[in-house]
């Protein structure tokens, strides 16, 4: 994939930060996840992991009351 053709990353968990750096440097513009924001740079402070849960609570609960699995898309990431 060429540079080009990207137009925005999103980055999750560990070092996301140090990562987005990379590319914001490369000008690709990019976002980070985190739960914590020690530096002061974190774009979005989220806990994925209670998110992650919650979705899958949300579709086993509706899976359970109509008989039919629900699809879900927590992240989508390009490289």
């Amino acid at each position: 994939m060429k540079k080009e053709e990207i137009n925005k990353v999103h980055l999750l968990f560990e070092q996301s930060g140090t990562f987005k750096n990379e590319f914001l440097k490369m000008g690709i513009s990019a976002e980070d996840y985190d739960i914590q924001n020690n530096f002061g740079e974190t774009d979005n402070v989220i806990d994925l992991f209670s998110e992650i849960d919650t979705d899958f609570e949300q579709n086993r609960t509706e899976q359970n009351r109509t008989g039919v699995p629900q699809s879900s898309i927590l992240c989508q990431v390009a490289i």
